[in-house]
């Protein structure tokens, strides 16, 4: 894949005797056309597995674990049919939430996903809100929880930065989190939600 093939193309055309010629004393590949190029030689090169694969295979080993540790003694239908669901999860472009794990099952399968990857990322969508930060900071830094019938995302740091471009935010003094919990939790429910406790 590191091979430019239409550098190599325009580099080698003026010495190319004929389309397709090699020359044995020469590591030379004459070839004119690269699609033909990579159609001759791809077949021989091998691919290890991308990261978003590597990934998916861990967590559908960890789903099999967990359906086998929850089900021992559970009918071959019950179990099938957890598995069927949780094949549909995996196989959606976009998932929600599903509620099965504990979070410190989370964690540990988070963990060693990270002992393979480590600047492997999380991303999600709460709301209209796009979060984006690295998998090791789950449970760490990144903290995910039910808020009324809905949920909340809290995220540690630092400091902040902020893009190119003024917002009134910038000059924000924070209240503490104990006063923002307190505020939300107490925050009346919207029409139709049900008060949590």
């Amino acid at each position: 894949m590191a091979i430019s093939a239409r550098n190599m193309k325009s580099i080698q055309y003026p010495y190319m005797p004929e389309e397709g010629m090699f020359e044995e004393w020469e590591l030379k590949i004459h070839q004119s056309s690269h699609a033909r190029y990579f159609e001759d030689f791809l077949k021989f090169v091998t691919y290890e597995q991308s990261i978003p694969e590597i990934v998916n295979e861990h967590v559908m080993e960890f789903v099999q674990t967990y359906v086998e540790n929850k089900w021992p003694d559970a009918t071959h239908e019950d179990r099938q049919k957890e598995e069927k669901s949780l094949e549909l999860w995996a196989a959606g472009d976009k998932r929600d939430l599903q509620e099965k794990w504990e979070p410190i099952q989370v964690a540990e399968a988070a963990s060693r996903i990270v002992e393979i990857k480590p600047e492997i990322e999380i991303k999600f969508k709460l709301g209209e809100t796009f979060i984006k930060g690295l998998l090791a900071d789950y449970g760490d830094k990144i903290h995910l929880t039910k808020l009324r019938d809905g949920y909340a995302v809290i995220i540690e740091g630092d400091g902040f930065i902020f893009d190119k471009g003024y917002s009134p935010v910038e000059l924000l003094q924070p209240e503490s989190f104990r006063v923002v919990a307190e505020r939300l939790l107490q925050a009346k429910p919207l029409e139709g939600e049900e008060e949590v406790e």
